[in-house]
């Protein structure tokens, strides 16, 4: 594990956010199940997290295609002849970009699913069935979490 990146305590804390706020809709959803004309609400983010990968991955490609490399025949290092990284300006602008930052997940109301006399579109079977599945997935991830911070502890007490 690289200890000088925190990229996956960093993407799954953006993705137990954008959990909590699925649960926080769907809690909303199940209270007003009966409440006339309310429709449900869903939260969308797993896309927002794939293009922050895909991201942070070009960042990372990019920084090794440019790292200082070491040639064993004759001790230099390959670089160019100014011994930098042979970056672009787009490049570098890349890499000083914050991928991070533009985490916004989604609320948008569901008006696909069809409506009962009042105009209600909760299903509570449903929202019972999503509250579960978002519990399991929120546990999953905070022991991924859990797990990053021991090994950075553990490196930090030596005991590595």
């Amino acid at each position: 594990m690289d200890l000088t990146t925190t990229r996956t305590i960093d993407i799954t804390k953006l993705a137990l956010d954008g959990l909590m706020m699925r649960q926080k809709a769907v809690t909303a959803n199940t209270a007003n199940v009966i409440t006339p004309g309310y429709q449900r609400q869903e939260v969308t983010f797993e896309n927002q997290l794939k293009e922050i990968v895909e991201k942070d991955d070009l960042k990372t490609s990019i920084k090794e295609k440019n790292s200082i490399q070491y040639n064993p025949t004759s001790l230099d290092l390959l670089m160019g002849e100014n011994k930098k990284p042979n970056l672009t300006p787009q490049q570098a602008r890349y890499l000083q970009s914050d991928v991070y930052g533009g985490y916004n997940p989604q609320i948008t109301t569901d008006i696909d699913s069809g409506s009962d006399a009042t105009g209600n579109n909760v299903d509570l079977e449903t929202e019972v069935m999503d509250m579960a599945a978002v519990g399991m997935k929120y546990n999953v991830l905070a022991g991924l979490e859990q797990k990053q911070f021991r090994i950075i502890a553990g490196a930090i007490k030596g005991d590595m």
